[in-house]
């Protein structure tokens, strides 16, 4: 009944492993305030701690984005709730689960074998929807044991095709602490009480297991194990050697005829990555997990598991009937039993409106003229819109300025977001200001200089401006030059001038300005921020490095999707010109749930739309179809937009050649793209959408032929990464090129016809062929 339902949401269930939830959601201390000057609710990331205050105010985010209309933050669920206090334990546990998991996934990635891993399910929740409850009626249920047995949890239940079910408790013990440092007997009393708990708790949570499968299969493989990620096996033997009775009763719960054996068959931070890069399982690391794993849970195999049985058994832990929800600072609790669905509440969480200590203090001195430096996705763009609602409320005209035309996009959503969030609230007391737009090309056009000067005094008022300018450049170049004489003569001229950039460079920044840096990532999950970091590197300094504030983020992200640009079908000598590229890109966006109707499960989050995604490449040849005067096309689209096309993906086209060619139908797109007006995919020269974010960003590496032919293949990728990769705030595809032993790309033509580097309509084969050459999993 219940595993068609399984199956269609897992279609892989008897191919390989199946993670729910596919990715660990940390519990966020946040605080409450109000944003100084603006009556705007905020969250605030601060240190965990039992006293952390919650004040009593509204949410943030109450305006909430209609149809057409695109917001820079999202509205939190639930406003007349607070949020869940949450304390130090909480965080070092969280810290602990995601640690395990990363491994178990990675061993589960490595082996390609038919294996569910399901953590932190609550007894309470299996088969506990109350629109199941007839179905579930007759089989078993904690409720029908003893009081004591129908409370707790499931930290880590792997449920395995051959292997059985393998339960898991994990404790945190051992994990540095920062404002306490215990001695070693003090750490392996603490180990043994933890341990000890542990098998208690491992012991209840088999009877309620084979309690919930008994009408299946009674005699069902059922194994235990302990995760102790930050206690050695040395530590462990140490502490069970020295404890008689804690020895024996962990002997007697795993099942062992000694003390080594039962240390072997623990889990232990020998056996796992580095907890500093727990995300890294290096290839020594998975040597250790798999011995472990062979010793724990492959030496026996259940002859009495059969493919039926075993979707029968997860269709139960994880079918409809059975909640399967997440860590939520504010109820109720989300579902999440997909990739899509995870990167849909992930991106939202880092899409509400949170600030640090450090940037509310910023809003609350409020200095009059200010450049805020920092690495992307830290909240700079955020604090402009802020600093500028501020403005609007005291009754000024607001400036947004764009200095050229690849920053235009980020203006209009400045622009936007100020407008519509003065327009949520029409009961505000004062009149505030208006928000003006003006846009300069200061990278060609000298004269620019004295237009801007001019158009921006003449706006005073009273001897005041207040100025708006995102993606500032300060550099030694003719737009940076062109943009310090207009701040100079500003500066001499306007006595109340209040101006405030942001850029993601720190140097050279003008004496005109107070410099502030911010560094603690906000607004991008930390598997996003490992792809951009070696971006950050090329710089030498220029651009600061993230730092870690000790706050946990909400979560780590889905990891990668690789594809490559390789093989037979794939065509042209960049992503962007491959139609099959396209189709296989097409493909995973379908597997993430992009563009589809809503699930039709209560409290999962709302499926990805085609506008949360971009499909970026710095290639200058991307284009769209090129028509002559008679709407003929004399040059057909890019391949890779052929192929998204072709697999039915509604799209937008920024690219360069298109910005050459039809200047007026470009710039027409660009608000269109930027505020998400339309749902279609974005397929974009990289430069097109500075300052903007999506939750799915799939990069096609490739050169601006012109410009980056002398440079090497690093160069190029790490400008990309800083450029393009930094856009994705959650799911991150990238289209593989490989390289030659002479740095270039391989020749990917299959055959020996020239298909004009991709751009041909004709593939041999159309898009029902190239459909069929995906199969499956299209992802390494």
């Amino acid at each position: 009944m219940w595993q068609n339902v399984v199956t269609a949401l897992y279609p892989e269930a008897l191919s390989s492993t199946i993670c729910v939830p596919p990715v660990h959601f940390n519990r966020v201390p946040y605080a409450r305030d109000i944003i100084p000057g603006t009556g705007q609710p905020v969250l605030v990331v601060q240190p965990p701690s039992s006293a952390a205050p919650v004040h009593n105010v509204p949410p943030p985010g109450q305006q909430q984005a209609g149809p057409g209309q695109y917001s820079m933050w999202s509205k939190e669920a639930q406003p007349q709730a607070l949020p869940v206090r949450v304390q130090e334990a909480d965080v070092r546990d969280d810290s602990a689960q995601r640690h395990v998991l990363s491994n178990l996934h990675a061993l589960g990635e490595g082996r390609s074998k038919p294996m569910l891993i399901l953590s932190q399910l609550n007894f309470s929740d299996y088969l506990s929807k109350p629109s199941y409850a007839p179905a579930a009626a007759s089989l078993p249920t904690p409720i029908s044991l003893p009081p004591s047995y129908r409370q707790g949890d499931f930290d880590v239940m792997v449920i395995h095709r051959h292997h059985g079910i393998l339960i898991g408790e994990l404790k945190s013990v051992g994990m540095r602490q920062a404002n306490f440092s215990p001695s070693p007997a003090q750490l392996e009393a603490n180990i043994a009480r933890k341990v000890e708990q542990a098998v208690r708790q491992l012991d209840k949570s088999e009877t309620v297991v084979r309690h919930l499968v008994s009408d299946v299969n009674p005699g069902l493989t059922v194994k235990k194990t302990l995760f102790l990620p930050y206690v050695s096996s040395a530590q462990l033997l140490r502490v069970l050697t020295a404890n008689a009775q804690l020895e024996k009763t962990v002997r007697s719960s795993l099942g062992a005829a000694n003390v080594g054996e039962a240390v072997q068959l623990c889990c232990c931070a020998d056996q796992l990555s580095d907890p500093m890069t727990y995300w890294h399982v290096t290839p020594t690391v998975m040597t250790q997990l798999t011995a472990w794993w062979q010793r724990r849970v492959t030496c026996t195999v259940d002859p009495q598991l059969t493919d039926q049985l075993y979707l029968d058994i997860v269709s139960r832990f994880i079918g409809p009937a059975t909640s399967v929800s997440i860590h939520c600072n504010v109820p109720p609790r989300v579902e999440v039993r997909t990739v899509g669905d995870a990167v849909s509440e992930l991106g939202r969480r880092l899409s509400l409106l949170v600030l640090t200590l450090q940037q509310l203090d910023l809003l609350h001195r409020s200095p009059l003229r200010v450049c805020v430096a920092g690495p992307p996705g830290t909240g700079k763009t955020l604090m402009l819109v802020l600093q500028g609602l501020k403005w609007l409320l005291q009754g000024h005209d607001v400036h947004v300025i764009s200095i050229c035309p690849a920053v235009v996009t980020v203006s209009i959503v400045i622009h936007h977001q100020l407008q519509m969030t003065l327009g949520s609230d029409p009961s505000r007391s004062r009149t505030p200001g208006k928000v003006h737009l003006h846009q300069y090309n200061l990278m060609r056009v000298e004269e620019d200089v004295n237009t801007a000067v001019s158009d921006l005094t003449s706006a005073a008022q009273d001897g005041k401006l207040h100025v708006l300018m995102d993606e500032a450049n300060f550099n030694n170049s003719t737009t940076g030059e062109r943009v310090k004489r207009i701040l100079r003569r500003l500066s001499s001229t306007i006595p109340q001038l209040h101006f405030w950039a942001a850029r993601v460079f720190h140097t050279e920044i003008p004496p005109e300005l107070q410099a502030e840096s911010l560094t603690f990532p906000l607004r991008s999950a930390p598997e996003i921020l490992r792809e951009v970091q070696p971006g950050i590197d090329m710089t030498l300094g220029s651009v600061r490095s993230y730092s870690n504030s000790g706050v946990p983020t909400p979560g780590d992200g889905p990891g990668v999707v690789r594809l490559r640009h390789a093989g037979g079908g794939h065509r042209g000598q960049w992503p962007v010109d491959c139609f099959l590229c396209g189709m296989k890109v097409a493909a995973e966006l379908q597997r993430l749930g992009v563009g589809a109707a809503g699930s039709g499960r209560p409290n999962s989050p709302p499926p990805l739309a085609y506008s949360d995604v971009f499909v970026l490449t710095r290639n200058i040849e991307l284009h769209d179809d090129i028509r002559d005067d008679e709407g003929n096309v004399t040059s057909p689209a890019s391949g890779v937009v052929q192929g998204l096309r072709a697999a039915g993906v509604p799209v937008c086209v920024l690219g360069e050649e298109d910005r050459r060619l039809d200047i007026a139908r470009y710039n027409r797109g660009l608000p269109i793209m930027a505020l998400a007006r339309v749902d279609q995919i974005t397929v974009a020269y990289s430069e097109a959408v500075y300052g903007l974010e999506r939750k799915v960003v799939v990069w096609l590496p490739g050169r601006i032929r012109s410009l980056e032919e002398g440079l090497s293949i690093q160069l190029v990728e790490g400008s990309d990464r800083l450029a393009t990769v930094s856009r994705c705030s959650t799911q991150l595809i990238v289209v593989r090129v490989p390289y030659s032993d002479a740095g270039g790309p391989e020749n990917n033509n299959d055959d020996d016809d020239n298909d004009n580097g991709g751009n041909s309509s004709n593939y041999g084969g159309d898009a029902d062929q190239a459909k069929k050459n995906i199969c499956g999993k299209t992802s390494e």
